[in-house]
């Protein structure tokens, strides 16, 4: 396979006159490198600049424009300056440079893949692997956040994956491709693949290119489908629907009705396996309604499969709507001609209610229009590639009808030797001529080959087609439930809780490398085995029969029939969480985590480490010098879920570290049921303690940073609740160490609550109360009730005079306006605060318009939650 070698250059390309060899320009590093390779049976010219040894033809249209638009200009003369775009710096000016586009199942398992081949010393590629985002993501796996897995199990940083390899990681997007590996060349010119160009507007040179960029959900196919719905193909598209119904679940809190409705259109695999997690997910408290244009379910899988899923669809709250297509969404209004008002429509604050027009795609059926609040797209696809190619030769890489790049069997481009498309990207058919799929299975097959095939390549061995083994396909169900249908047996289905660890199992085998595999399995095992254990409990209490009870003479009625203790409900505590007859407790919203490590973004530092007998999360801001405040920051979560290491609150710590400069301690505390109060209380002092005794003398940041005259106490919701008591506790004498001032306290949406009413709490309904007496006495071990001091501080006048002996010089109350269950009382600790004879300063309270509770986490970059967040930070500069 050589260079020159090469029969298929465009006509459409313009000939054009060749430099001279000794008039080329010179790279501006003014070295030119030889590289001899074997496969191109001579002596080649690499040059490190991006343009200045490649064929004229090349040079022409790679010269930069002014335009600042992604054009390139013809130059005027070989005269003209042409002022150099950042180029990518390779670390080595012999070796082969294959450079990676995309960091999925393709990409990432390609460049793990060469890393693992037997290569000589002078002919190991460097690999840099490009992606835009910081995360592999394993796709297949992506529903399960929606259901309780760790983010980082299923996406963990490409830093991590790839810190024991030589390939290098840039965060990037792709702008343009400028491939010359089609070009004809004279022996012994100059032969590179081609260049890339970044959004940043760094040059990648490359000899070997690898296009792995997947395809983007194609969102835009009806009216409004683009504005009001949302894809889920990335993990930024799951954590956006986390959001998204984690604020639906809280704007129902404590409310019977309305329920939850979620629309999914399209019913493939992603649309079923969505259906089936969220529909788990809501329970009751939701119904889903699943659009499809076809009359069946997972046209394309297999019987087993499909069976096992619409089994399972029809056993739970879900609407199946077949035979219909989507034509508009919009927003609910008066103007609707559906019987739907406004007031009807609108959910708390600035969301609304979604309406959805169908019509049938079959005979027989009715068009209908549909409400929803939220709508999730699963249809249609679309390539990177075709808005890739160079805008004056924009056929210069094949594409089929879809946008893909054609390739030999040998995942090479059709006319591109040096170039590889593989999953997604690429059109690659079966020897029947199908289409292969674009599914994970895929990639990671072909990935195997492409790696192979450029180990060959650049070896100057034969290159081998790719026959792809169809082992069968998997779909999940739900939290406990799974499909798997094996091609190697026929007719063999494996469904329920034994397919989901089948599918578990295959997948934890399937993770990028040996470490993410321990991990991963280490944290599942664990958790399967608290299930498990749940189980056995439950089992066991079931083999004791409960007692009879007495017969009534008077009736003649049977005795009701058992419920399984396992799924009948104890106690519900949404949005937060369900705990069963059995013991076993359900957090709905599960617990996704973010490891502790640099912060891209700010560059602030974290790291985990135990704190006496409590665990904190500790940031340090970059660049800290001298003594700098301390924050001792808390959770929230109604004492039951959340942790710092949720991603909401790990970015809110990084961002607020970074802002005020402060060193910030976000504490682990024990949650209920398991843990009941005072726990979370104990472990917040703990932590406290050991903050301002320097980490027990022997934490570095602390000693080195922490202005022990500068400590804050600050907390969101349940964790304002914690940081107000944690303060009261701070009034003992001796409590603390000479030298410590509590400096602030500041509360955002504080978690408080009381017997009688307060300000707009005579409008809450009957039931409002009842709930909040109930969640309090199910976290607390032993309580008065709502009359209790920690949850009503002024509750009479010796709870007064505790709460106005709090030891901070300043305190800050923040409320939301649409906090509906809670904005009152941060209005009443306020107005309390400030006359129970506080002897410290309580300042203006501040107040985020048209937001709800606990805002932020998720809006940190909206108007609202910039000046909340400016707030907070000021009080800490203060």
């Amino acid at each position: 396979m050589s260079c020159r070698a090469s029969p298929w250059i465009r006509p459409s390309l313009p000939a054009g006159p060749r430099f001279p060899t000794s008039a080329r320009p010179r790279s501006p590093l003014g070295i030119r490198n030889l590289w001899k390779n074997p496969i191109l049976k001579g002596s080649w010219t690499l040059g490190v600049p991006n343009m200045f040894v490649l064929p004229s033809r090349l040079f022409r249209c790679m010269a930069s424009s002014g335009s600042g638009d992604g054009g390139f200009a013809r130059p005027t003369s070989t005269d003209e300056v042409v002022t150099p775009l950042p180029l990518y710096s390779w670390p080595d000016k012999q070796r082969p440079r294959v450079c990676i586009l995309g960091g999925g199942f393709g990409g990432l398992y390609t460049a793990l893949r060469l890393e693992s081949l037997v290569w000589p010393s002078d002919k190991k590629p460097q690999v840099v692997l490009v992606d835009q985002s910081d995360r592999f993501v394993f796709k297949p796996m992506l529903y399960e956040l929606l259901s309780g897995v760790d983010v980082w199990e299923i996406a963990p940083s490409f830093t991590e994956l790839l810190k024991n390899t030589s390939v290098q990681f840039v965060r990037d997007s792709v702008k343009l491709l400028r491939p010359s590996d089609h070009f004809r060349r004279d022996p012994g010119e100059s032969c590179t693949g081609g260049v890339v160009h970044l959004e940043s507007g760094t040059v990648i040179e490359y000899d070997w290119l690898v296009l792995a960029l997947g395809a983007e959900a194609k969102i835009d196919v009806v009216p409004g489908s683009a504005e009001y719905a949302l894809p889920f193909t990335t993990l930024e598209d799951a954590l956006r629907v986390e959001s998204k119904l984690k604020m639906l679940e809280r704007k129902r809190f404590g409310k019977s009705s309305p329920t939850i409705e979620v629309a999914i259109v399209g019913l493939g695999y992603s649309g079923v396996e969505l259906a089936a997690t969220i529909s788990e997910r809501l329970k009751n408290t939701g119904t889903v309604k699943a659009i499809n244009v076809q009359t069946t379910i997972c046209p394309t899988a297999p019987q087993g499969n499909r069976d096992a899923a619409l089994k399972v669809l029809e056993s739970r709250n879900i609407q199946l709507l077949l035979g219909y297509f989507v034509t508009c969404i919009k927003e609910a209004s008066t103007s609707d001609d559906s019987s739907t008002t406004v007031t009807d429509s609108e959910v708390d604050g600035d969301h609304k209610k979604l309406i959805l027009d169908l019509q049938p795609a079959e005979r027989g059926l009715k068009g209908q229009t549909l409400e929803a609040d939220l709508v999730l797209w699963t249809v249609g696809s679309t390539s990177q590639i075709p808005r890739l190619q160079p805008p004056d030769a924009p056929y210069v890489i094949p594409l089929n009808g879809r946008g893909q790049v054609e390739t030999e069997e040998t995942l090479q481009v059709k006319g591109h030797p040096r170039t590889f498309a593989i999953g997604d990207s690429a059109a690659l058919r079966d020897p029947s001529g199908k289409l292969l799929p674009a599914t994970a299975q895929v990639a990671f097959q072909q990935a195997d080959f492409a790696g192979w095939n450029l180990w060959a390549a650049i070896n100057d061995r034969p290159l081998l087609p790719f026959r792809f083994q169809n082992l069968g396909e998997m779909m999940t169900l739900g939290r406990n439930d799974a499909a798997i249908t094996a091609s190697f047996i026929e007719g063999l289905t494996l469904d329920g809780p034994l397919g989901h660890a089948a599918r578990k199992l295959v997948y934890c085998l399937r993770m990028p490398t040996d470490e993410h595999r321990v991990k991963v399995g280490i944290s599942w095992f664990t958790k399967t085995a608290i299930d498990s254990l749940a189980s056995v409990q439950n089992a066991v209490a079931n083999s004791f029969p409960p007692p009879t009870p007495m017969a009534d003479s008077t009736t003649n009625s049977s005795p009701p029939a058992a419920m399984d203790p396992d799924s009948e409900v104890a106690f519900d505590f949404p949005p937060y969480l369900c705990q069963y007859k059995s013991g076993r407790v359900h957090r709905l919203a599960g617990a996704p985590t973010v490891p502790a490590g640099t912060d891209a973004a700010t560059g602030v530092l974290s790291k985990d480490i135990r704190a006496g007998p409590a665990s904190v999360r500790i940031y340090l801001p970059p660049g800290a010098t001298g003594k700098i405040p301390v924050v001792v920051y808390f959770h929230g979560g109604g004492f039951v879920v959340g942790s710092p290491a949720r991603p909401g609150t790990h970015n809110y710590l990084n961002d607020l570290v970074a802002r005020s400069g402060a060193i910030g301690v976000s504490v682990y505390y024990r949650l209920a049921p398991e843990h009941k109060l005072p726990a979370a209380y104990d472990d917040a002092w703990a932590a406290l303690r050991w903050a301002v005794t320097l980490g027990d003398g022997e934490e570095p940041w602390l000693l080195d940073h922490a202005d022990l005259s500068r400590v804050f106490l600050a907390g969101c919701s349940a964790g304002a609740n914690i940081a107000h008591n944690t303060a009261v506790r701070a009034a003992a004498p001796g409590a603390l160490p000479d030298g410590v001032t509590l400096r602030g306290l500041a509360l955002v949406h504080p978690y408080f609550t009381g017997s009688e009413a307060v300000g707009g709490e005579v409008a809450f309904a009957p039931e409002i109360r009842g709930f909040m007496e109930r969640t309090w006495r199910y976290v607390v071990s032993e309580t008065v009730g709502l009359d209790d001091p920690r949850v009503c501080p002024f509750v009479d006048e010796a709870a007064r005079k505790v709460a106005a002996g709090i030891p901070c010089e300043r305190v800050l109350v923040c409320v939301a306006e649409n906090d509906v269950l809670l904005k009152e009382r941060g209005l009443w600790y306020y107005r309390e605060l400030k006359a129970s004879g506080y002897a410290g300063e309580v300042e203006k309270l501040f107040e985020s318009k048209g937001v709800d509770h606990a805002f932020h986490f998720d809006k940190l970059d909206t108007e609202e939650g910039a000046k909340l967040q400016e707030r907070i930070v000021a009080f800490i500069k203060a």
